[in-house]
């Protein structure tokens, strides 16, 4: 068979030859037509020596045509012409638009595609967009429904594990289809459907067309007003992925206030890993200088940090799983702070001002290992192993009372290692038993340096402070856990943990030929806090009700020498109730009761003086007592997700029996702190309220949310007596976001704080927040905003107002992977932003040096 097809006009054109038999329905053979030309020879004999041909070509009608008499050697030459198709009738078309999420069980399900607008670029961009999710614009820490979540896994691995915010903030918002909200989350499979978790977790499913290799290179560069130093932001990050590993890297360089690493060396927030594991910690005693972050661009953070951390987890075997985590970090933050503090003590008032100049240089070593060996389908054996290697050298200089100058060194070492064993084994479809064993030891040194002394500034020139602490740390339990007919889930836990804290502290002050100890200054201690507990747990669930109640039982022996009862061997009973009701499916009721005794720590059992500042030394009177805790909450939760709608609301009630109050004695010059323990009352309540809706007829999100709390505790303030004391908070955010159907829009944020202190005397401040942005998208591709801070902090003196302007540009081009972006930062240059508060016999305010103007120039490449 050869020949032509072509059009009416006798163009030539791609085609297709169908062959078939006479009543049949299946294609015997096919020819490819190219360029209007075909030769082709039949693959076998026909026993009908007939077959029906059809020419078809896309657009145009199809031609048939039955050859009959076929015969083996026979040529058969043909020159079809095909006419335009017209078409009479056209078959239905069904057109499914995704959802934006569906709900499964305890698993919400959000569709990228419908909260993404182009604008993104990291999964946390995203994620702030998502009904339900909160993110903290500082620490980047994440919650669902107000509950913080456990990790962000990808395809269902823990890769990052408390350290989640490497992978939100680094990872490509474009690699992720869908993101899934996990509720009742455990990592363990073998304990799912029968441990009664509270855990929530995020988990990342990536797109099916996506390479096995990926990732993104960035690079920012620009200039800054007055300043000889050039603003620079560089990242690049890769993830791989096939089917024996998961790999994430991230490496990361900047200078401009960014902190795109999980450790906060520039502000005191703490993280959630750091409450995980607050157990296999000592304590500084000298406190870091810490920062306040001021906008969004933490224009207070002037660094120069330089972060790189590998994250994989490869499948050895079928059996066989290990996850190496490695970090490092190093930066350099400078800041210039002023504070100033107006005392006002029963008759005395007077000021201190102090000027710091302030340089801090940490430096992080980390690497976490962790081996999974499911020695059988119900069995699997986890080991864990950390180390972690932290040093922050800060120097300062301080102009205190615009007289006295002082220069400052505070060296601070950490070293931490810890190790978890733990086996799990399924015993049948509905019990489980786990043991579990941690071991860790804990070692900090603190050296503090200053110049002149503070103690004998005739003879000396300096003061050194010298701080040694030891933790080490031994937890054993065993877990029972079960699930009974009727769901109904339970705990038995029996373990000990053996707890020594040492710590070791001198005071000299020296010269240049000799050196002299602080009378007083030497402490030398060892607490011990060793334990033997049981636990047991149920979990009802009577029609709407789920009722939690948990019992523990404790065998506490504590030891310190020096105390006020340096032995302690006392029997505790703590027993908690949880009561759920819900409404429905999106709707809940939540009542939760506790009593508990905590232990003290060892920043309130030294008795000796320690030198804190340039002002400061701090003592205690130590006493091993517990502190007693009654706690009390009450929530209703809301999250109605089809009508965009979330809800929350309730109280807090902490009253706690026994505590450490503080004794100082403050002058211009100096203030002595003395910790002391009496078994008096302090309480705290706190109400909150969230809401966030879309109201769809104005195309507006609102969210709004509120905290009132009162805190009522008691101190001493230079020979005052005891002092009753009252602090009232109140925070206040509305937010709104339009979404207009046109290529502008607008975001507001506004804040309000209140905060008065009541005692002898009263200290009141308001402050506000105001944050507008116009977003305008005049295309796809192009994207820009323009956004105007406004703060007050303080309301009686409008001198320390302060605004700040910024924009932002983003050139996206369509089915590109690259974007151009320039932004300007502080556009009116503010150089110093002020900030008040008050406390029981103060009021302060601090003043913080910032970044001047500055602009940069962006290039991201993904691939």
């Amino acid at each position: 068979m050869k020949g032509t097809v072509t059009t009416s006009d006798n163009t030539p054109i791609n085609a297709q030859i169908l062959l078939k038999e006479p009543n049949a329905s299946v294609i015997k053979e096919f020819v490819l037509v190219t360029k209007g030309a075909f030769t082709y020879k039949l693959k076998k004999s026909y026993s009908t020596n007939s077959l029906f041909l059809t020419v078809k070509a896309t657009g145009y009608t199809a031609y048939t045509e039955e050859i009959k008499g076929l015969k083996p050697l026979d040529t058969l030459t043909f020159k079809f012409v095909l006419f335009k198709e017209k078409i009479e009738y056209l078959d239905e078309v069904v057109v499914e638009k995704k959802k934006a999420f569906t709900i499964k069980e305890d698993t919400v399900t959000y569709n990228v595609d419908s909260y993404a607008d182009g604008t993104e670029r990291k999964v946390e961009d995203l994620l702030k967009k998502l009904p339900g999710i909160e993110v903290d614009s500082g620490t980047g820490s994440i919650s669902y429904r107000g509950k913080s979540i456990e990790t962000v896994t990808i395809e269902g691995d823990n890769l990052f594990d408390y350290n989640y915010t490497i992978g939100t903030k680094n990872i490509n918002i474009d690699l992720i289809e869908e993101i899934e909200a996990i509720e009742n989350y455990s990592e363990n499979k073998l304990l799912k459907g029968i441990e009664n978790s509270q855990k929530v977790a995020l988990n990342l499913k990536l797109k099916k067309n996506k390479s096995d290799i990926s990732g993104s290179v960035d690079i920012g560069l620009g200039g800054f007003t007055k300043s000889k130093k050039s603003p620079l932001d560089v990242s690049t990050n890769l993830l791989a992925i096939n089917k024996i590993h998961k790999s994430f890297a991230v490496g990361t360089y900047n200078s401009i206030g960014e902190n795109s690493s999980p450790f906060n060396y520039s502000g005191n927030q703490i993280t959630q890993e750091q409450l995980k594991d607050e157990n296999y910690h000592t304590q500084n005693i000298i406190p870091e200088y810490n920062i306040n972050q001021v906008t969004n661009n933490n224009l207070s953070n002037q660094n120069s940090q330089l972060f790189t951390n590998f994250n994989s987890i490869y499948k050895l075997n079928d059996k066989l799983k290990a996850k190496v985590n490695l970090y490092y970090l190093s930066d350099k933050i400078n800041s210039n702070q002023f504070s100033e503090s107006s005392i006002i003590t029963g008759d005395k008032q007077f000021a201190i001002f102090d000027d710091n100049y302030i340089n801090k240089k940490p430096l992080h070593y980390r690497g976490d290992l962790e081996l999974k060996y499911n020695t059988s389908k119900t069995s699997l054996l986890e080991y864990n192993v950390s180390f972690r290697d932290e040093t922050i050298d800060t120097e300062y200089r301080t102009i205190s009372n615009q007289e006295n100058d002082f220069n400052s060194l505070l060296d601070t070492q950490n070293k931490l290692f810890k190790q978890n064993l733990e086996y799990t084994n399924k015993v049948s479809g509905n019990k489980a038993l786990q043991i579990n064993l941690i071991n860790s030891f804990n070692k900090l040194d603190q050296s503090f340096t200053i110049n002149p002394s503070v103690f004998n500034t005739k003879n000396f020139n300096s003061d050194i402070q010298s701080n040694s602490s030891k933790k080490y740390y031994t937890d054993f339990k065993t877990v029972l856990l079960g699930k009974s007919k009727n769901n109904n889930k339970y705990s038995v836990l029996v373990g000990f943990n053996l707890d020594k804290e040492t710590f070791y502290s001198n005071l000299i002050s020296k010269n240049n030929t000799q050196q002299l100890a602080v009378d007083g200054s030497l402490n030398n201690i060892n607490f011990i806090k060793n334990s033997i507990y049981t636990q047991g747990s149920y979990n009802w669930k009577i029609g709407k009700f789920s009722i939690s109640p948990k019992l523990s039982f404790q065998q506490l022996y504590q030891e310190l020498k020096g105390a006020t009862n340096p032995l302690d061997d006392i029997f505790i009973f703590e027993p908690s109730l949880s009561v759920m009701y819900k409404f429905n499916l999106n709707s809940y009721l939540n009542l939760n009761t506790g009593f508990n005794q905590n232990t003290q720590e060892i920043q309130n059992v030294f008795e000796n003086q320690v030198l804190i500042s340039n002002r400061m030394v701090k003592n205690n009177i130590p006493d091993i007592t517990t502190r007693k805790n009654q706690k009390y909450s009450l929530m209703y939760s809301k999250n109605d997700l089809f009508n965009q709608l979330t809800l929350s609301f309730g109280v807090d009630y902490l009253k706690q029996k026994g505590n450490y109050f503080s004794n100082t004695d403050i002058n211009e010059n100096a203030i002595k702190t003395t910790s002391f323990f009496l078994n008096e009352y302090t309480d705290n309540t706190s109400f909150f309220f969230n809401f966030s809706k879309l109201i769809p007829s104005i195309k507006t999100n609102f969210k709004i949310s509120s905290n009132y709390s009162i805190y009522n505790y008691k101190n001493i303030i230079n020979n005052s007596g005891l002092r009753d004391n009252k602090t009232l908070y109140l925070f206040n955010s509305l937010y709104l976001k339009t979404a207009f159907n046109s290529s502008i829009n607008f975001e507001n944020t506004t804040k309000f704080t209140y905060q008065e202190t009541v005692s002898q005397s009263s200290f009141l401040n308001k402050s506000l927040e105001n944050n507008f942005k116009v977003l305008f998208r005049p295309s796809r591709s192009l994207f820009s905003t323009v956004s105007y801070n406004y703060f007050i902090p303080n309301f009686r003196d409008k001198g320390t107002n302060n605004s700040f302007l910024n924009f932002e540009v983003m050139y996206a081009p369509e089915n590109k992977n690259w974007q151009l972006g320039l932004k300007g930062v502080n556009l009116l240059n503010n150089t110093s932003f002020i900030e008040r508060n008050v406390n029981e016999f103060s009021i302060n305010s601090q003043k913080t040096n910032l970044f001047g103007r500055y602009h940069l120039l962006s290039f991201m490449y993904s691939f």
